[in-house]
């Protein structure tokens, strides 16, 4: 598998898993966790555990290559700058999402289990007002991470059919070619 390749895989997963997060935000509050909304939470938990682990690949790629995407040479110079500001800025965003989310799983007061296994905290250690306030900071962090990757969409778009320089072409898989 090339580096492009695999780079490619990473980009869809990522993007099919914070879909997942976007469409499916467990609601913890109100009195004790009930069967359903405990399901849930160790099913996003577990779902975190895997984008932090497909976090921790992107990071390694950009600390060996630095970032992989070049702005092209059709770019004005305002958009080279924006290049590097949206692609640096998802570097550096998605961790930090992914390190609150974590964060609130830790200090929680309650079990957090990864898809009902891994054991992600020790709940008498918990606290129950650090964990809201971590929650919250994740929510915010995640909706930071969202406007970045809707404006980063919106500038490869704008790319592909302003400049016609292929940009969408170069990050998806080539049985989509032809529709691009």
């Amino acid at each position: 598998m090339t580096r492009r390749t695999a780079v490619k895989w990473l980009h869809w997963l990522s993007f099919a898993l914070l879909l997942y997060f976007f469409v499916d935000e467990p609601e913890i509050g109100g009195p004790g966790l009930g069967i359903l909304r405990a399901a849930e939470l160790e099913f996003h938990a577990g779902m975190g555990l895997i984008l932090a682990l497909l976090t921790l690949v992107w990071y390694l790629i950009y600390k060996k290559g630095g970032p992989l995407g070049r702005p092209g040479p059709k770019l004005p110079a305002w958009g080279k700058k924006a290049h590097g500001y949206l692609n640096n800025g998802l570097y550096f965003a998605l961790p930090v999402m992914v390190a609150t989310g974590g964060l609130a799983g830790l200090v929680a007061d309650f079990p957090v289990r990864g898809f009902g296994v891994i054991p992600l905290n020790i709940p008498a250690l918990g606290w129950e007002q650090l964990h809201d306030a971590a929650e919250e900071v994740h929510e915010l962090a995640f909706d930071g991470l969202t406007i970045l990757i809707i404006a980063h969409a919106a500038f490869h778009i704008w790319r592909h059919i302003r400049l016609r320089d292929n940009a969408l072409r170069i990050m998806s898989p080539k049985a989509l070619h032809r529709y691009l």
